[in-house]
């Protein structure tokens, strides 16, 4: 006999084991399906000689009291894993200076007036806008509204969730975070190429395609929290997983979705040949990801055309995994290199390295630590195999001098490069895109996709849908859908 699930999650990285756990504690009947041999997606991990890897050199956020993963842990009854907030957030190295980028609003003030004299009033005032700015949307973003709505009762949510603060920041829609800069005058190159460097990593772009509001919510997330998770962020992903099945929902690895069609309900086909039943599918990926899997059927009438999505730009990660000794001359767990303030911040001019605790001993054996270093990379130059070897190795040198610069590496034990070709292999995203889309300007907040497809019962979530790229959009975006799915029943 066939079995009906209430809701089948394809995909287990931030939004997908977020809907799941949230769905499971609300007592629907619920099936997930990882493809991977690891749970996570770009957020997952691997290992090698007793080094864990973190997919992505990234850091914790949303752990401070009423951050996104304080309150998803605690509406499912469950704590998150050992997490340590971090005073420093990172030294930023930019061409031979370094920036310490502190968490505390008023010791990052200070810094900014050792490092920026002349212009340390005007930045200091920009980051207070900033600050108040995120404030207003975050206050609406955490109330998870669908945006944009799909419906009239979806309209109507919507609007009950807007208030004055929200309706006063309307003209910073219009503007890009360069804009906003010139309001202050403001023009040093070196904070502008710092700015660059954490828009980028943030929400993949720089100031001048990046949106006013956008970039306000992604310069005032650390000020809030930032935090070195024991395990990495998988750590995260396997704690809610945990909790997804203890509340009785179904989790199978391994096992790639390649159908999904729909004829009285949704059914889901699989690599192994087996299909599943259920009243809504919720696909956790990109939204380029999902043509090769979608009936023609459903494609015809899918308000998203897949001609336009395979043009719409994206990012790849180009990674290195290096497992050495504890001899690092540096105190700081995070760094950000900006080689050469004056060009683009991807293939290796910009590039993010996050060590492991020396306390850590899921990251690494003692006496050792385990790194990973992540730069922006064109996602396309990665598939010509005759070229593949030779510039794989080129880049990664040309990044690992940058390294041995400022702190050198001995004695390692351990080094891998991860490619845009590894990330399609091990996360099944097409070409290896990574980290949702690329804004295109200050009206950019006004292209997004929502978690609610025009197909009754197909959901989205994941960093190309509202609320966007990074941990915490990525998991809101799948609470978003968990609520919309309990509106339903």
């Amino acid at each position: 006999m066939t079995i009906l699930y209430d809701v089948i999650i394809v995909g287990t990285g931030f939004g997908g084991i977020t809907a799941s756990a949230l769905l499971a504690k609300k007592g629907y009947r619920t099936l997930t399906l990882e493809a991977a041999n690891e749970l996570g997606g770009c957020a997952g991990k691997f290992e090698r000689q007793s080094f864990r890897f973190q997919a992505g050199a990234t850091l914790g956020m949303g752990f401070e009291e009423g951050g996104v993963f304080s309150q998803l842990f605690r509406q499912l009854d469950t704590s998150p894993p050992p997490v340590h907030l971090l005073h420093t957030v990172m030294d930023v190295h930019v061409s031979k200076r370094t920036i310490r980028y502190y968490q505390q609003k008023e010791r990052w003030f200070d810094e900014i007036a050792k490092q920026f004299p002349r212009d340390s009033a005007a930045i200091i005032r920009f980051f207070e806008e900033m600050f108040s700015l995120a404030d207003t949307m975050l206050s609406f973003v955490y109330k998870r509204p669908i945006i944009p709505p799909k419906t009239v009762t979806h309209t109507f949510h919507v609007m009950q969730k807007v208030d004055r603060k929200l309706i006063s920041a309307t003209p910073f829609l219009f503007q890009s975070v360069a804009k906003r800069l010139q309001h202050y005058g403001i023009r040093d190159e070196t904070f502008i190429a710092f700015l660059n460097g954490q828009l980028v990593d943030s929400v993949q772009t720089t100031v001048e395609r990046c949106p006013a509001l956008l970039g306000a919510v992604a310069l005032s997330i650390f000020h809030r929290g930032a935090f070195y998770v024991e395990g990495g962020l998988a750590s995260v992903v396997h704690a809610l997983a945990e909790r997804y099945k203890q509340l009785g929902g179904e989790l199978i690895m391994r096992e790639k979705v390649v159908s999904i069609r729909k004829q009285h309900h949704w059914l889901v086909t699989t690599n192994r040949k087996q299909t599943y039943e259920a009243k809504h599918v919720v696909f956790n990926g990109s939204v380029h990801s999902i043509f090769s899997i979608l009936d023609d059927s459903i494609k015809r009438t899918f308000s998203i055309r897949e001609e336009k999505e395979k043009q719409r730009p994206a990012w790849g990660a180009f990674t290195i995994y290096i497992g050495t000794d504890d001899d690092l001359q540096t105190d700081s767990l995070y760094h950000q290199f900006i080689v050469d303030a004056t060009k683009p911040m991807s293939e290796g001019n910009q590039f993010l390295l996050s060590v492991s605790a020396p306390f850590d001993r899921q990251m690494a054996p003692f006496g050792k630590r385990s790194i990973t270093i992540s730069t922006h990379t064109d996602p396309l130059r990665w598939w010509n195999r005759d070229a593949y070897d030779k510039e794989k190795n080129m880049l990664a040198e040309r990044i690992l001098q940058r390294v041995h610069d400022t702190f050198p590496l001995t004695n390692i034990h351990v080094q891998l490069i991860g490619t845009p070709v590894t990330f399609s292999r091990f996360t099944h995203r097409a070409l290896g895109k990574v980290g949702g889309y690329i804004p295109n300007g200050a009206l950019s907040l006004l292209s997004t996709y929502s978690p609610k497809t025009n197909v009754e019962g197909l959901w989205l979530c994941g960093d190309t849908v509202f609320p966007g790229a990074g941990s915490i959009s990525c998991a809101l975006s799948g609470w978003i859908v968990a609520d919309a799915i309990d509106v339903k029943k």
